[in-house]
């Protein structure tokens, strides 16, 4: 009988008892893991290998419990690797890519709409600057006089936006920005030429930085993007500019955009994700006035969760008949994949 492990996650052990019910139901064994903790990427001790790992035909893992090399070595029966969110940034692929297991993530429409969506909704708020309208009409601030210079909301058309990173999300954005009349930027190393869309502009992240009105984080959090938006990207950015972060925090240091808010050198933020999760209390984020702050959900709708256990299953059960996972994450690897299939059959075959 097969079995697969499980990780908890304090965010979202709800959707990860009910993808291990449906699992058992299906006649397959089920390890768990160990809790997490907020604020805290868990680790698994090697010493739980043996009985965490050493039996697991597939793994599913979280953005808040670590894959390492190591772990992936010693887990020799795997035949692949799932996670129930879009993100795989705890994964080491390139240990994955080595070792031919592949990988299935949650890219449900729904999940990359629904950020989409979000993202477009916040760019929409700082623009407009709904939060100053509503202090009008709470009395907290007087209603601008009827002059331009005095207005605090701008049209988003006209505007550009500039794309850090050019994933699903990112291109679910552009084709929503579209109907704006909006320039479109974007920076993204690893995106050929070719795959971008013909009115978005591929720029080096200096010149998008220097040229944009609302910066979009978009990028996955590896080794080389950690506080890629810095206090010297921070400096690049016009006054009257806007940062989103709808990725990573690891992408943005802090410390320096909250100085750089409080000085008022850009004109407004929207995080929904942060260094450390949930955001601390003395985070000087929260004393400033001109930032959106939601935690890590702004974009999570009811339908992207009535389809995380789904796709999962599904993702679980292809990767077990050997077929590929139904959203992969690692396609390149799939020749490597269907060779360690075939040793694992070898060895199994060896051992009965």
């Amino acid at each position: 009988m097969a079995r697969v492990f499980v990780c908890r996650d304090h965010v979202l052990d709800e959707t990860l008892d009910q993808l291990a019910d449906a699992l058992v139901a299906s006649g397959l064994e089920v390890t768990r893991g160990p809790a997490t903790t907020p604020g805290v990427r868990l680790e698994y001790k090697p010493a739980d290998y043996p009985g965490l790992f050493g039996e697991a035909d597939v793994a599913m893992f979280s953005s808040r419990s670590l894959a390492p090399a190591p772990l992936l070595e010693f887990a020799t029966r795997l035949r692949g690797v799932v996670y129930p969110t879009i993100g795989v940034e705890t994964l080491d692929l390139d240990a994955a890519a080595r070792l031919g297991l592949i990988v299935g993530h949650g890219a449900v429409p729904e999940n990359y709409i629904g950020m989409a969506e979000a993202t477009v909704m916040l760019m929409l708020n700082l623009r407009l600057q709904l939060k100053a309208s509503e202090e009008v009409l709470r009395g907290q601030r007087p209603r601008p006089r009827p002059v331009a210079a005095a207005q605090h909301a701008r049209m988003m058309r006209g505007s550009v936006i500039g794309l850090v990173g050019y994933g699903r999300i990112a291109r679910a954005v552009v084709e929503r920005l579209r109907p704006f009349g909006v320039t479109m930027l974007a920076y993204s190393p690893s995106t050929p030429t070719s795959h971008f869309a013909s009115d978005v502009q591929p720029v080096s992240l200096e010149h998008l930085l220097t040229n944009s009105d609302i910066v979009g984080l978009f990028a996955s959090a590896k080794p080389t993007s950690v506080r890629l938006i810095d206090e010297r990207a921070l400096g690049l950015m016009k006054c009257d500019a806007y940062l989103v972060n709808v990725a990573r925090g690891e992408l943005v240091d802090e410390a320096a955009l909250a100085g750089t808010l409080r000085d008022k050198r850009i004109a407004g933020a929207a995080l929904d994700v942060f260094q450390r999760e949930p955001l601390p209390e003395d985070s000087p984020l929260r004393t400033l006035d001109n930032i959106i702050l939601t935690p890590h959900m702004v974009g999570h709708t009811r339908e992207v969760y009535e389809h995380f256990v789904p796709a999962a299953l599904e993702n679980i059960r292809r990767i077990l008949r050997g077929d590929l996972p139904l959203y992969c994450k690692n396609l390149e690897v799939e020749p490597r994949w269907r060779q360690r299939l075939v040793s694992l059959e070898a060895s199994r075959g060896a051992s009965e």
